[in-house]
């Protein structure tokens, strides 16, 4: 399998200078790279410096020919300024906070929101998805 030899910015004209460098002090929390400047994935990447607000909320993942049940996930919202926001899929609850946490040192502007039960006021846990 051979490494994505150059990396994209979805943001036009906010390219961070050595995405190599940036990328080997990035840590890796599931599928994806953070690092102080940015964050990495499907061969792309969103720069913090851009990043507006970010909300978590519990959801459920259905991949594509599969029948049924979806995986238990959390969702990121990732604002940053353009039409359509980037969406995140994180399956540990940890872990979320783990990426909130290295993105918002890194930009301590960014609004963090965490979706709230209308019945309980309560962030909820994972969503069990419903059994048909």
């Amino acid at each position: 399998m051979f490494g994505i030899l150059e990396w994209k910015c979805i943001v036009p004209g906010s390219e961070i200078e050595n995405v190599k460098q940036d990328r080997k002090h990035s840590k890796r929390i599931e599928r994806y790279e953070v690092s102080e400047k940015a964050i990495y994935f499907e061969g792309k990447y969103l720069p913090v410096s851009q990043i507006k607000s970010m909300r978590s909320q519990p959801s459920a993942y259905r991949p594509h020919g599969c029948c049924g049940i979806g995986i238990p996930v959390f969702k990121i919202r990732v604002e940053y300024g353009m039409e359509k926001p980037v969406v995140l899929l994180i399956e540990q609850e940890e872990k979320v906070e783990e990426l909130l946490d290295l993105v918002c040192k890194s930009n301590p502007g960014i609004v963090i929101e965490y979706y709230l039960s209308p019945h309980t006021g309560l962030r909820p846990e994972k969503i069990s998805p419903p059994l048909y």
